[in-house]
């Protein structure tokens, strides 16, 4: 697009008053030139009927009297207007019987007048209405009028009508002389006086303007002046604002310059050293504690990309590269990465390394990163140190690190001294077993090395970053206040942005991972001693609460917690007996259609324990993920429908689809499909009685595998269905090509559709969404009739929940399967 030039407002202000000035009185001229056009004609036009009026009275007086001579006067009369270019009186036949001009008499009007139409002659006859037209084309007015000469007379059959046409072009021309003479007048008039307005405005304003222009070009300058007359408030307002903008870039300057010394200072105490790459000529600054880092004094290294890329490890060097050029080409929204770099003395050191592009050019393509290395060498290296009780997984076993228990009393006797609550975050990584079977112990480990550094490099001056478990970290934090409530919402600030850092993606061996977690805390003041087991146990406790949807992912510890509760790690001891002692049962939920009838049964687990009663689904399950537990768990859930088909068969009743929940964990084991067939065929049952329900996060790691697995399974006949669809962790992409029997939608969309009608819309989305895949939607869930009517109306296929069945028993399940009764709820 071409530039506009740069015009003054000297000139520029001017021409456009001038033009506009222009415009409107030439629009004036124009329209007044139209409207006095058609008054004229209109003016001369009345006359002219007025005069034919008067000469139809003569004529017919005339006529009766024979008086034609008089007749003759009056047209001579008419004659002396010079305008009248035609004045005759017709008979019938367009004969001229009297006219303006000698010549014209005795002759034919279509012949001799050129003007003259004989068809309106005899249509206005006919009619016996005058008829009038302005002729603008001909600066003309013509005119046919009708005689109503009385019959009784022998001439009156001699003449029926006038006819004329009047020359308006003069009096046009006159009139337009007039009205340019006095357009000029006004314009003359007009331009001298916005000449003098345009003199008063350059002086009252855009002189002034062009003086506080020049001078805002010097306004950082020390000789800084705005002393101008101005005239109006808003000028004088502009000039104070300048001088006080003046003084404000005075003081800015000043913070700035501390701010920058504050800021060397701050990093330089944290013990980061800071870098600045110029990518487009390859120039690179690093801060004297960047060099110290690696052991250089600040003249032993020189500003140079090959500083940085030569001392990287040979093993680190392409993943390293790798991530960068990635988050330069804006493929990845930050750069971080832990890897080695060699001391001054040959070694090793581990370093978070992190980055941001501060300066883009004008096509948007990053010119300069600037960024931070820290020194996590201590943190990296205690990912790999194995406890000696490392086949444990209770607490007790590692509360027993020596430096982890010194601290938790040295911070009581801190709280106690200070008056300040401190705080103890446990940190449980979400699916971090699932991550670390399906990609492998080592990339697990390069995970955790890269969640210790980034805990480590944000949250070490805050307090202590300890690693408990494999999926586990602690950190202690001091100086949360004098007041509990204060010191609770600031624990719970510190845990948000604790799981927002956890939660940034990472990017290891070209695969992009995600994580979540999910944080327990326990708030003290130090003036109850506690032992380290117990605040790790009260953490724990808050732990377990922190899975609940409504808790956010953080949840702080209250003593009503403790009540009636087992504790997470409890549970994994006591799963390993309790399918042994029989403490282990199925029940069965039906699926049906909206007629109520049977389509498929979803097998659930219950857990009975002696001690501590029926144990929630959610709770054991979740802890027998954390461990081995899952896969027996589900082995020996599937013997049991393996049984329970074979008695449906022997009594040869029709067996509707057996559908078993299956852990993402188990699921990607390796010989998973492998162990599940043999269990199905050693059993002799059929493969397409079988469907396995997986949750969406299967796809979260190895998604390829995890596709070849279900079309392997699927080859053997089994039925695979979605859990949990919508919840929203699995790309709409990945289920391309997949062919589920079954999408249960999520029951997060269930609890308030009758309540929140943007709710019901999304259901509706969903289910249509799902429909055009042509999978069939199972509600879940549904407790009562106003959500069934909602989700039938949304065309759910098929339904299940409480207001159908409840869970039913062995038993139950058999005597409803060989009756065949319908399970309808709807009237």
């Amino acid at each position: 697009m071409p530039r506009l030039p740069k015009l003054s407002l000297s000139l520029l202000v001017p021409a456009c008053i001038f033009i506009l000035y222009l415009g409107l009185v030439c629009g004036e001229y124009f329209y007044e030139h139209a409207e006095l056009n058609d008054q004229l004609a209109l003016r001369q036009s009345e006359q002219i009927q007025k005069d034919l009026f008067r000469m139809r009275h003569v004529v017919e007086s005339s006529l009766l009297t024979h008086d034609l001579e008089r007749i003759e006067q009056e047209v001579a009369l008419v004659s002396t207007d010079q305008n009248m270019m035609v004045y005759v009186i017709l008979d019938s036949s367009s004969e001229i019987q009297f006219a303006n001009h000698i010549i014209w008499r005795e002759s034919n009007a279509t012949n001799v007048l050129e003007g003259y139409s004989a068809d309106l002659h005899r249509i206005v006859i006919t009619n016996n209405k005058p008829y009038l037209k302005v002729n603008l084309d001909r600066l003309s007015i013509q005119a046919y009028y009708p005689l109503n000469a009385n019959s009784r007379y022998s001439y009156s059959n001699s003449v029926e009508l006038i006819y004329l046409e009047y020359d308006i072009a003069n009096i046009l021309s006159e009139a337009v002389d007039s009205l340019l003479k006095r357009f000029i007048e006004i314009w003359g008039i007009g331009a001298l006086l916005l000449s003098l307005f345009c003199v008063m405005l350059h002086y009252l304003l855009i002189r002034p303007l062009t003086q506080l222009s020049q001078a805002a070009k010097n306004l950082d300058s020390p000789d800084f002046n705005t002393d101008i007359v101005c005239t109006s408030t808003e000028l004088v307002n502009l000039r104070d604002y300048l001088n006080q903008v003046n003084g404000r870039l005075s003081r800015s300057k000043k913070r700035l310059n501390d701010a920058e010394q504050r800021w060397l200072f701050v990093v330089e105490g944290a013990r980061n050293g800071i870098w600045d790459w110029c990518i487009a000529t390859g120039d690179v600054f690093v801060s004297d504690r960047w060099k110290d880092i690696l052991g250089y004094q600040p003249y032993e290294l020189d500003n140079d990309y090959s500083v940085w890329e030569s001392r990287l490890h040979r093993d680190d060097k392409a993943q390293v590269l790798n991530t960068l050029q990635n988050y330069i080409s804006n493929q990845h929204e930050y750069y971080e990465s832990v890897h080695r770099l060699r001391h001054k003395d040959g070694r090793y050191i581990w370093i978070l390394d992190r980055g941001k592009i501060v300066e883009w050019d004008e096509l948007g393509r990053p010119l300069r990163i600037i960024g931070t290395i820290t020194d996590v060498s201590g943190d990296v290296k205690s990912q790999h140190i194995t406890t000696d009780k490392q086949g444990h997984s209770g607490l007790t076993d590692l509360i027993n690190r020596d430096v982890l228990a010194d601290q938790l009393y040295d911070l009581q006797v801190l709280s106690r001294k200070t008056g300040q609550f401190s705080a103890l975050l446990m940190i449980n990584l979400d699916n971090f077993k699932l991550i670390n079977d399906a990609l492998g112990h080592q990339l697990g480990d390069r995970l955790l090395m890269q969640i210790a550094a980034r805990l480590s490099g944000t949250f070490s001056s805050a307090g202590l970053v300890a690693r408990l478990g494999a999926d586990e970290f602690v950190i202690l934090a001091k100086n949360f206040g004098n007041e509990i409530d204060q010191a609770s919402k600031r624990a719970l600030a510190l845990a948000s942005e604790v799981r927002q850092l956890i939660g940034r993606g990472y990017t290891i061996s070209e695969q992009n991972l995600s994580i979540s977690a999910r944080i327990g805390l326990v708030v003290f003041d130090g003036i109850e001693s506690l032992e380290p087991q117990i605040l790790l146990a009260r953490a724990d406790s808050a732990l377990e609460q922190a899975k609940d949807s409504r808790s956010n992912g953080c949840a702080i510890y209250q003593p009503e917690l403790d009540q009636n509760q087992v504790q997470p790690f409890k549970l994994q001891n006591e799963l390993k007996l309790a399918i042994q002692n029989k403490q282990m049962s199925l029940v069965y939920q039906p699926v049906v259609d909206q007629a109520g009838q049977l389509n498929s049964i979803e097998v659930l687990m219950r857990w009975y324990h002696p001690q501590y009663g029926y144990i929630s689904p959610r709770k054991f399950i979740a802890s027998a993920e954390l461990s081995d537990c899952i896969f027996e768990l589900e082995l020996w859930a599937l013997d049991q429908v393996c049984e329970l088909i074979q008695t449906l068969q022997q009594a040869n009743a029709t067996v509707p689809l057996m559908s078993l929940n299956v852990s993402s964990r188990h699921f990607h084991q390796d010989h998973f499909v492998n162990v599940v067939m043999n269990r199905i065929n050693a059993a002799h049952v059929s493969p397409a009685l079988f469907q396995f329900e997986l949750s969406e996060d299967v796809f979260v790691v190895n998604a390829n595998v995890a596709r070849n697995k279900i079309a392997e399974l699927q080859r053997f006949g089994v039925n695979i269905a979605m859990d949990n669809f919508g919840g929203g962790s699995c790309a709409v992409h990945l289920l391309q090509g997949i062919r589920f029997s079954q999408v249960k939608l999520a029951a997060v969309y269930i609890e308030d559709i009758e309540y929140n009608p943007e709710t019901f819309n999304i259901v509706n989305a969903i289910v249509e969404f799902a429909t055009k895949l042509n999978f069939p939607v199972v509600a879940k869930q549904v407790e009562n009739k106003q959500q069934l009517n909602l989700l039938t109306h949304a065309k759910c296929t098929w339904f299940q929940g409480y207001i159908i069945s409840r869970p039913l028993a062995h038993d139950d399940i058999i005597q409803l399967i060989k009756t065949q009764l319908s399970l309808s709820v709807v009237q």
